[in-house]
């Protein structure tokens, strides 16, 4: 192709390309809630790319009435375009139509930043989520320059900004992919949380452990619970599974003042499995078995043999002990035989 010809086309299809991003996509629009100075707007807008609802925060003087009673029109304008609103608002219940209109300038400053081939479709929903040239120059900065488009709009969907990375950063969480950083971010790992888990003993944790502490409430006050009363070699995996189970320090401290002081993690594990209570554990001792232990009371609950039962065992034979009162319970025998 020759030269002329080649910048021909060129100029042809930018001119395209430019025509394309600055139409308007249209939607609709619903009053979601009013306050004294804003109003939540719902806005819903379908194209050939797909669905796409949102909800905006308009201030109230941006809501000019229009002659008609009731009749209102006003705009939000955002970095990637502008959304232009007109229909009804009558005692903060409202709808109407929204037409978004794309800014050229954002596509170029976006491309001086990495990303020069955004459609029409990622403009849009840049702009649905308030995605500036300032956040991605800001996150550029902190490492994490042209990331994938979409890994751009979940950042920004979940507040994984400059700030985020940098503070995870200084705590140790450092060199992640995009998709762990906003998993970090979903399950609540703050860079405050990771330095009271280190204090608490645990440092150089990886994330995703991380993520499990939050997701099981595995928090820096039960991590130091558990060390006063003793377990001070937890490895994270016990400790998620003490959260798991429902081992908390009032079943620990329960069981030391009935004199099992030395449990092991796996004990109390199984303990609360098999719904081996304080209580349970009290009336067994007060039977006559004070030094039954973790396995033995485990079993009395697998094989469900009640304080009733050995009790019963107890007024036929003083003597017997919980090894055949639990053989007589799994055999059916009659106490009255024995």
């Amino acid at each position: 192709m020759k030269p002329r010809a080649f910048a021909a086309l060129f100029v042809l299809l930018s001119v395209v390309a430019v025509s394309q991003m600055q139409s308007p996509v249209r939607g609709t629009w619903t009053v979601d809630e009013a306050h004294d100075k804003t109003v939540q707007i719902q806005v819903n807008f379908r194209s050939a790319h797909g669905q796409h609802s949102d909800s905006m925060t308009i201030d109230r003087a941006a809501i000019k009435p229009r002659q008609t009673s009731g009749a209102v029109q006003f705009a939000l304008t955002r970095a990637a375009g502008t959304f232009n609103f007109i229909g009804t608002l009558v005692d903060d219940n409202g709808s109407g139509q929204v037409e978004f209109t794309p800014n050229p300038q954002f596509t170029k400053d976006m491309a001086e930043l990495g990303y020069p081939n955004l459609s029409s479709d990622d403009v849009f929903r840049m702009a649905l989520l308030d995605v500036t040239p300032q956040f991605a120059r800001d996150l550029a900065q902190a490492g994490y320059a042209k990331v994938p488009v979409e890994d751009l709009l979940r950042m920004r969907i979940h507040d994984v900004d400059a700030n985020f990375v940098r503070t995870m950063a200084a705590v140790g969480i450092k060199d992640q992919q995009p998709e762990q950083l906003i998993r970090l971010r979903i399950h609540g790992v703050s860079p405050d949380f990771v330095q009271q888990i280190t204090a608490a003993g645990y440092a150089g944790l990886e994330p995703e452990q991380l993520i499990r502490f939050k997701i099981h409430g595995v928090s820096p006050e039960f991590v130091q619970n558990m060390k006063q009363l003793g377990y001070t070699k937890l490895d994270t995996e016990d400790l998620i599974r003490f959260k798991l189970h429902d081992v908390d320090p009032e079943f620990i401290s329960s069981m030391k003042k009935l004199g099992f002081g030395s449990l092991q993690s796996d004990d109390l594990i199984r303990m609360k499995i098999h719904d081996v209570t304080p209580e349970f554990a009290a009336k067994v001792k007060q039977l006559g078995f004070n030094q039954v232990d973790a396995d033995e009371l485990i079993r009395l609950r697998i094989h469900e043999v009640s304080p009733e039962y050995i009790a019963q065992a107890r007024s036929v034979d003083k003597n017997i002990t919980l090894d055949e009162i639990i053989n007589h319970k799994i055999h059916g025998d009659r106490l009255t035989h024995m």
